[in-house]
C-alpha cells in the first residue's frame, strides 16, 4: 500500500505561481527501468562518466533515471509531470484537483509530499531587492587580487576545460548583452526547470548577474573568464516554497549528468511563504532538509558545490541556510574591500559543529554587471559564491589529475585563518595561487632553523635556462621549503630568498 505523507495541511489557499496543486512523489524502486548501469552512455555525459572513471566513483542506482513506466501511470492519473528526481527517485506533479491524490493507490508508490497551491503576486521580495549602485569600478581587480586570481591569469589558468553549472533564479539577457559576447560558445546547455523550456534568458537578473563574476570579459574580467558554463534556473523569486528545493535538486542532477565539474548555488533556503515548510536551525545539520541531502549526493558524484553563505548575519536568524549547512558544501560568506567581515554575511557554524562559512570572498561592494550592460558594485554572498567557484575552476584547470576533495583540501590549507577558523570568516580568505603551489608540491629542501617570511623562489635548468619563478606564501613558519618538481626529467637547480636567507640547491627530477 503506498504511504501519503502530507506536510503542510492548508486550510487556505495562500498566494505563489499559478493555483494548481503541487506535489513530490516518491518511488519505492527503479525496478521498472529501462536502463542498465552497465550503459551509463545512455544516461551520462562521456564526461561525467570519464570523471566517474578517473576518480573511481561509482555510477549506481542512483544514476538511474526514473522509471518511465511508472511516471506513464502518474500521468495517466491524470498528474501532470512537472520535473523528475533520480536521485530521490520521484516526481514532481501538477493537478487542479485537490483530491486527485485519493486515487493513487499504486504499490511502487513510497511517498507523497503536498506543498501547496499558490498564485503569483509578481512582486519581487526583499529576498531580491539587491543593494546596489552604479559606479564603473573598472575590471573588478580587487576582488580578483584578494584571492590572487591575477596571477592565476597570468598563468594562464582562467578555468579552460572546467565546466560550471550555475543554479539561479534566471539569466535575463544573457543572450544578448555586449558582456558576455564571447561568452555565448561557452554556454553549453540550459534548462528552466520552473517553467519547463530552455528559455533561462526571460526572467530575474540574479543569475546574470552572479555570472558576470565569473564569465564576463571587456568592461570587466571575471574570475574564470575561459570556463564552460550550464546555466539552470530552479529558483521562483516571486514565491518561496518548499519545492523549491526539490527544482534545485533536479538541476544539480542535470549537471552531473551533463558533466559539470563545479555547481554555483547562490541561493539558500531558510523559511518560506507559509510557515509550515520552515526549517529550524537543528535542521541545518546538512543532512535533513531537501536541498542539502541532493547537495551531498552532488559532492559524493564528484563534483564542487558552491554554494553562498546567506545574507542574514544582521537578521535574527543570523545563520547559514540550506544548502550552505552541509559539510561537503564549499560554503562562501562576505567580506568588504577591505578584506573585513561585511556585517549581512550570515554566521556558522551548521548545527553539527562543523565550520561554516568555510572561506570569505569580496561581497560587499562586489563588482557585477546588470541588465544595462554597466559595471556595478552590489552586495551579498551572492556574489562571492561565484567569484569563489571561478577561482576554483582556475585552480582545478592547472591540474585536472586532483580530486574534488583535494582541491578543497588546498583551498583551506591555505587561506589566511586556517589554524583559527571562526563562525565568520570560516577559514579565511584563500590565495589560489598558493593553493596551486599547494597542489604542486613534490618534495622539500630541509633549511637550518625556521623562517616565517614569503619565500622567493627561481628554478633553473643545469644549462641555466629560467623555467619558474614566483613567490612561495606562507601563513605560518616553516621548518623547510616545499618546491613545486619540474615536469620534465632533468638536473635543475632552485634558488632560494627571503628577508635575510638565500639557498641554492641541486635536484634531479626522474621519470
Amino acid at each position: 500500500m503506498s504511504k501519503i505523507l502530507i506536510l503542510l495541511f492548508i486550510p487556505f489557499v495562500f498566494l505563489g505561481q499559478d493555483g494548481a496543486f503541487r506535489y513530490f512523489i516518491s518511488f519505492n524502486d527503479k525496478a521498472d527501468t529501462s536502463f542498465s548501469s552497465d550503459y551509463p552512455e545512455q544516461f551520462l555525459s562521456k564526461k561525467t562518466i570519464a570523471k566517474r572513471q578517473k576518480f573511481s566513483i561509482a555510477i549506481d542506482s542512483t544514476d538511474l533515471p526514473v522509471s518511465s513506466i511508472y511516471i506513464d501511470n502518474i500521468r495517466l492519473a491524470g498528474f501532470v509531470v512537472e520535473n523528475r528526481s533520480k536521485w530521490f527517485n520521484g516526481v514532481i506533479v501538477s493537478t487542479y484537483d485537490s483530491l486527485l491524490t485519493a486515487s493513487l493507490h499504486y504499490e511502487f508508490i513510497d511517498t507523497i509530499i503536498f506543498f501547496g497551491s499558490w498564485q503569483n503576486t509578481k512582486e519581487v521580495t526583499d529576498k531580491w531587492r539587491l543593494d546596489y549602485d552604479i559606479s564603473d569600478y573598472g575590471l573588478a581587480s580587487n576582488q580578483l587580487q584578494m584571492l590572487a586570481g591575477d596571477l592565476m591569469h597570468s598563468r594562464g589558468f582562467k578555468g579552460n576545460g572546467i565546466t560550471i553549472a550555475v543554479i539561479d533564479a534566471g539569466f535575463y539577457n544573457v543572450d544578448k548583452l555586449n558582456v558576455f559576447s564571447d561568452l555565448q560558445n561557452q554556454i553549453s546547455s540550459t534548462y528552466d526547470f520552473i517553467d519547463g523550456n530552455l528559455n533561462v534568458y526571460d526572467d530575474h537578473d540574479h543569475g546574470m548577474m552572479v555570472l558576470s563574476t565569473m564569465g564576463a570579459k571587456g568592461i570587466m574580467t571575471g574570475s574564470a573568464p575561459d570556463a564552460d558554463y550550464i546555466l539552470l534556473r530552479s529558483e521562483d523569486v516571486f514565491s518561496e516554497n518548499l519545492i523549491e528545493e526539490y527544482m534545485w535538486v533536479c538541476a544539480a542532477e542535470y549537471a552531473d549528468s551533463s558533466g559539470a565539474d563545479i555547481i554555483n548555488s547562490s541561493l539558500g533556503y531558510t523559511t518560506f511563504d507559509d510557515a509550515n515548510q520552515n526549517h529550524t536551525y537543528t535542521d541545518m545539520d546538512g543532512n535533513t532538509t531537501p536541498i542539502s541531502i541532493g547537495a551531498g549526493i552532488a559532492s559524493d558524484k564528484g563534483i564542487i558545490v558552491v554554494n553562498s553563505a546567506g545574507n542574514s548575519g544582521n537578521s535574527a536568524w543570523h545563520y547559514i541556510g540550506a544548502p550552505a549547512d552541509n559539510f561537503k558544501v564549499l560554503t562562501v560568506g562576505a567580506v568588504d574591500v577591505n578584506e573585513e567581515f561585511a556585517s549581512f554575511s550570515s554566521y556558522g557554524p551548521n548545527a553539527n559543529g562543523d565550520v561554516k562559512p568555510n572561506v570569505v570572498a569580496q561581497g560587499k561592494n562586489a563588482v557585477v554587471v546588470n541588465s544595462n550592460n554597466e559595471v556595478i558594485t552590489a552586495n551579498g554572498t551572492s556574489f562571492s559564491s561565484p567569484l569563489t567557484a571561478g577561482m576554483i575552476a582556475c585552480l582545478w584547470s592547472s591540474n585536472t589529475d586532483h580530486s574534488a576533495s583535494s582541491i578543497k583540501d588546498a583551498i583551506y590549507n591555505t587561506s589566511d585563518r586556517y589554524l583559527d577558523p571562526d563562525d565568520q570568516f570560516g577559514y579565511g580568505i584563500p590565495n589560489y595561487y598558493s593553493a596551486y603551489q599547494y597542489l604542486n608540491y613534490d618534495f622539500t629542501i630541509p633549511i637550518n632553523g625556521s623562517i616565517s617570511d614569503d619565500v622567493g623562489y627561481m628554478v633553473y635548468t643545469i644549462d641555466g635556462k629560467l623555467i619558474d619563478s614566483g613567490i612561495l606564501y606562507y601563513n605560518n613558519i616553516q621548518e623547510a621549503v616545499k618546491i613545486i618538481k619540474p615536469k620534465l626529467p632533468g638536473i635543475y637547480i632552485i634558488s632560494l630568498t627571503a628577508d635575510d636567507f638565500e639557498l641554492s640547491k641541486k635536484f634531479i627530477v626522474f621519470e
